[in-house]
């Protein structure tokens, strides 16, 4: 539970967590009538000038211990790097109390996502209790980072959810039982698939229990206004069919559905925000399992572009989904931009590790807004060089229009981009993320991004496209 407050008298039965630079800062303690020998020593922690947090047990009406931060934007380390080692530390009752606006939204940020716990399957269950202390100057600020918070937490509690629950059709239960104020929704069942002839996303689902569903968000402004697309996949589980998956990969599989939940979070961000651009976004949702009669390499599959698919490898079944739904949304709307989001390759992680996502393609105004948000925020992007050389080794394939692998050229990441590029009917410009490690962080928890399922995107995703004209 998260609640705001005006003063620090006002909570009971709490810690207060006092973030300070300098001595200064101490006013904002006076109310509190603090013995003497704490602030003495608070000041000799402000004069080591050292990063460090101490905690003082006061036990009164208001607060059972103070912990104070001391940080020192001198030393080579930011606030939030800081505090992501210090705040997941404390205990579950907590009072936020910044020493200035610039600071607060960074304590707040890294307050709640650093102490995330999914603990919805555990018989005891902990949850934190967080006051914030606010003025009249960041009190709509920090309402406004809850409401992105919220989404950012709703993303994650989906990427977390099992398979045996959150499977297509309980998750379009969802996206239906979900009021949006100025956000259409559309949801097909697998029948409507079939009958629009989506024959790559309905071979990847076809031998599955779990039936699939697409589902279509419209944030229609304004007729005349350019129009964004967005489009990601959602396998609930991915067990690569005939090509079937290493053992030791498999329990990760259920993380395969982690960008339509961002996606569904990026909606409901953006559904009552000031926007200048329409938007459309779909989910495409489906499981694939291990079956006698599960496409196999080496079949053909005709696309609903009428180009035939050369099936190489089974575990490429994201390209499919998408690239049926490329060809369907350019063929129904009228379109001026395309995104395409999924995880990709090990590429990435070889070359960038767990900390860039790639961006590539021929949108160079997008692509430069996604590099501009990175160098003052957060998430981070990078532009990946592209050219028609990896189009034209998409269509290897002796036997069909293309290939959904080809082995020879090891550019895995534009290979893939290359192939989705090929489905893009009337000449929309493009741009393709490759998020494979930045969203599936196995490594360790760092800054903001914890480990195994991220939220990246939500943030850096809404904000790039309230800030297009």
């Amino acid at each position: 539970m998260i609640e705001l407050k005006t003063k620090i008298t006002e909570v009971q039965d709490s810690n207060l967590v006092f973030l300070i630079e300098n001595k200064s800062d101490l006013k904002y303690l006076d109310c509190l009538n603090l013995d003497s020998k704490i602030i003495l020593k608070i000041n000799d922690i402000i004069i080591w000038e050292k990063n460090k947090v101490f905690s003082f047990f006061i036990w009164d009406k208001n607060y059972e211990s103070i912990y104070i931060i001391f940080f020192n934007n001198k030393l080579n380390k930011t606030l939030i790097e800081f505090l992501w080692e210090e705040l997941p530390k404390l205990p579950n009752d907590l009072t936020l109390l910044s020493n200035n606006d610039n600071n607060l939204l960074d304590f707040v940020n890294t307050a709640i996502l650093s102490r995330y716990k999914f603990n919805k399957y555990k018989t005891e269950k902990t949850e934190d209790n967080i006051n914030i202390i606010i003025n009249d100057n960041n009190k709509e600020l920090i309402k406004n980072r809850l409401d992105t918070l919220n989404n950012i937490i709703f993303a994650r509690d989906l990427w977390e959810s099992p398979s045996n629950e959150l499977y297509p059709e309980e998750f379009a239960k969802l996206v239906k039982n979900t009021k949006f104020k100025n956000t259409k929704v559309k949801i097909f069942d697998s029948k409507q698939i079939e009958k629009k002839w989506l024959q790559l996303l309905h071979n990847v689902w076809k031998w599955s229990s779990k039936k699939p569903y697409m589902v279509i968000f419209e944030r229609i402004i304004d007729k005349r206004l350019p129009t964004i697309w967005l489009v990601w996949k959602w396998i609930t589980f991915d067990t690569w069919w005939i090509q079937v998956k290493p053992w030791d990969f498999m329990y990760e599989m259920k993380w395969d559905m982690c960008w339509a939940a961002s996606v569904f979070a990026i909606m409901k961000e953006l559904d009552d925000k000031k926007l200048n651009v329409n938007i459309i976004s779909c989910l495409v949702l489906a499981e694939n399992h291990i079956s006698w009669d599960s496409y196999k390499p080496s079949d053909i599959i005709k696309s609903y572009s009428w180009k035939t698919v050369d099936i190489i490898h089974t575990d490429a079944e994201w390209r499919l989904v998408l690239a049926d739904w490329i060809s369907y949304i350019s063929k129904n709307y009228k379109l001026n931009k395309i995104i395409t989001i999924a995880t990709l390759t090990w590429a990435v992680m070889v070359a960038l590790w767990f900390r860039y996502a790639w961006i590539m393609w021929n949108d160079k105004n997008l692509i430069k807004k996604f590099i501009n948000y990175s160098n003052n925020n957060f998430e981070k992007y990078i532009e990946l060089p592209f050219d028609n050389y990896f189009i034209e080794k998409t269509r290897s394939s002796k036997i069909a229009d293309l290939e959904n692998l080809n082995r020879w050229v090891f550019a895995w990441s534009s290979m893939w981009a290359a192939f989705l590029s090929n489905f893009v009917l009337n000449n929309e410009t493009y741009i393709h993320l490759d998020i494979a490690w930045t969203a599936l962080n196995s490594f360790e928890p760092y800054w903001l991004f914890n480990k195994w399922m991220t939220w990246f995107w939500v943030d850096s995703l809404s904000s790039i496209l309230l800030d297009i004209k």
